[in-house]
């Protein structure tokens, strides 16, 4: 990761939840809104928002992005 990012992360870390919240949704409207005009597969669109209905019904959870990244 760049310091840019690593510096970028912890601004975002150091905000308060709901601000982490907002940060959060605007990001992935933006990813979709990007993917949209990059051509995702729409195979790739159809699993992330099943993925995320899942989640939002209570069928799966979630995890930290952070720590997932740093995982791979």
């Amino acid at each position: 990761m760049s310091v840019a990012s690593e510096k970028l992360e912890q601004a975002i870390r150091d905000l308060p939840v709901e601000q982490m919240v907002l940060v959060h949704e605007h990001l992935i409207m933006t990813i979709h809104d990007k993917a949209d005009t990059q051509g995702l597969d729409p195979a790739f669109r159809e699993e992330i928002e099943q993925r995320i209905k899942d989640i939002d019904a209570g069928n799966a959870k979630g995890v930290n992005a952070f720590r997932a990244l740093r995982t791979m």
